[in-house]
Order: structure tokens, then C-alpha cells, then sequence
């Protein structure tokens, strides 16, 4: 699952890091399942077309932005879905963001479309 993971992540900061063509916001929609939902780090919950906006808005919004994946561990497997848990870790500059996020993956044919996010902020040791 960390192939998936952090491919979805690499998408992700090409998007929000760099002039990147329109076809990769079209992978990231393609990406969600239609009733996909984000709770976010400050606890904001977005379905699907809220995340899709937020993100057409934020293009190029965070030049530089790398997101780093480590920790990926299967949390549970059910039919055809998966229940991941990973540490992502959004790098841009001189600023550090860490994220433990909880991830419901839904198997399409052989893609995996995310069905459900949970992302909880980390604090670093000073």
C-alpha cells in the first residue's frame, strides 16, 4: 500500500508545489470516490466537491512543496476495501508540517480510489 500511498501524495504536492497541467487535478479527481470525505488537521470536514474546489484554487499555491510518506501500516482489510494509517510529512522551504492520517482505500477494478481521510496534526519535539 505505500506504492499507492505516496504516488496519491507525489500528485498531490505537484499540484499544490508547481504550474502543473490541468490532467493532474483530473488524476486527483478520479482519484476520490463520489461520497469521499476529508477531515482535515484543523478539523474541517470536506466531501468530495469542497476538497476538488479547494484544491483547483490552491495551484501552485505552495511552490517547492515536497510530501514525504514513511509508516504506512494496514490497519484492517474488508472486501474491497483497505484502512491504512501513514505519517505524511509536507515539506516547503524552511517550513515542516507532520500529519498521522487514517485512510480508507476502496479497490476499483485495479485502481484504489480514497473513500475517507483523517488527518490529525503532530507536534514536534522542540
Amino acid at each position: 500500500m505505500y506504492d499507492v500511498v505516496a504516488a496519491h501524495h507525489h500528485l498531490l504536492a505537484q499540484w499544490l508545489g508547481s504550474s502543473a497541467p490541468a490532467t493532474v487535478l483530473a488524476d486527483l479527481r478520479a482519484a476520490h470516490t463520489a461520497d469521499f470525505t476529508l477531515v482535515t488537521a484543523r478539523g474541517s470536514v470536506l466531501d468530495r466537491d469542497e476538497l476538488l474546489a479547494a484544491l483547483e484554487a490552491s495551484a501552485g499555491a505552495r511552490p517547492g512543496l515536497r510530501i514525504d510518506v514513511s509508516d504506512v501500516v494496514v490497519v484492517a482489510r474488508m472486501d474491497d476495501f483497505v484502512l491504512v494509517r501513514f505519517t505524511e510529512t509536507h515539506v516547503a522551504h524552511e517550513e515542516r508540517a507532520v500529519r498521522l492520517t487514517t485512510a480508507l482505500l476502496h479497490a476499483v477494478g485495479s485502481a484504489w480510489r480514497w473513500a475517507y481521510v483523517h488527518e490529525t496534526a503532530v507536534r514536534e519535539p522542540a
